[in-house]
């Protein structure tokens, strides 16, 4: 049975969730700038013409494997067509998918930079990302998700994170 694109999505949702925990836990053994930078690379190719989001499944457990196998462990499992995926509205996550790049590769940069402790902020936040694009948050409006899960960190270090995407929210 093929992979859809939608179910492609859904699991890399899962696993971007997963991502961000770790990054936000301090979980060992991680190299969680290619981590991130390999779930941007994936989710750059939904809806892609030529190598959609399904065709780089294969590839993305591959790279899965390299950045830690504590991590690996954790999301093997989603790459199994017997594991479920939770119904989610597939033109809202594919809109918020820019957002979801933009905020990986800035936790990338300070990561880079040895700001481990904004890092590890913006991970927390973003760790609900994809619990937003499943409908958990179905209870507040975009704009009040926004407010409460990304407006936290420009108050603790007096820098703007997430702000050039607010736009997707309103």
């Amino acid at each position: 049975m093929k992979t859809t694109e939608e179910a492609a999505l859904g699991r890399v949702l899962a696993i971007s969730r997963e991502a961000y925990s770790s990054v936000a836990g301090g979980a060992a053994g991680i190299n969680y700038v290619a981590l991130l930078d390999g779930l941007s690379a994936a989710l750059s190719h939904v809806n892609h013409e030529q190598k959609p989001l399904a065709k780089c499944m294969r590839t993305l457990r591959a790279e899965l494997k390299g950045v830690g196998k504590p991590f690996f462990e954790r999301v093997k499992p989603q790459f199994s067509r017997l594991v479920p995926i939770p119904h989610y509205d597939f033109s809202l996550a594919v809109k918020h998918i820019p957002a979801m790049i933009y905020g990986n590769d800035r936790i990338c940069e300070k990561l880079v930079r040895g700001e481990t402790d904004k890092a590890r902020s913006m991970a927390d936040a973003m760790k609900s990302y994809p619990g937003y694009l499943y409908g958990e948050f179905e209870a507040l409006t975009p704009e009040q998700f926004y407010d409460l899960v990304f407006g936290y960190y420009p108050k603790l270090y007096e820098e703007p994170f997430m702000d050039e995407m607010k736009s997707l929210f309103l």
